[in-house]
């Protein structure tokens, strides 16, 4: 019996801070508007696939991490300080899945 999980804990903790990170990055984006809600929905199906071991969730979560820091540089017209402040989370999201220990892990274990 294969069990579906949120989250999980026998992954690098690169990996695991990146799935957290993905849902709390996901949650925020919905609530941020029309485009960052597409992005907020597919960072929480990259969570939950990447808690579930898919190779195509890893990717997903990789493009829209990448997407929402585009998103963020380009509707940013505020100071420099808020947008440093607003692309810490982004930024180390797609830190933590491009990390060796998450991309080795994935490559091995993934389906």
């Amino acid at each position: 019996m294969q069990t579906r999980r949120w989250v999980n804990r026998h992954q690098t903790q690169t990996l695991y801070l990146g799935t957290v990170l993905l849902y709390i990055e996901g949650v925020f984006n919905i609530a941020r508007g029309t485009f960052f809600a597409l992005l907020g929905a597919g960072m929480l199906l990259a969570g939950y696939g990447i808690a579930n071991d898919k190779k195509v969730a890893w990717k997903l979560g990789v493009g829209t991490s990448f997407l929402s820091i585009l998103m963020r540089l380009i509707s940013q017209d505020v100071g420099f300080t808020y947008v440093i402040f607003s692309l810490v989370f982004p930024v180390a999201l797609l830190t933590l899945l491009l990390h060796p220990q998450s991309r080795e892990y994935q490559k091995i274990w993934f389906s």
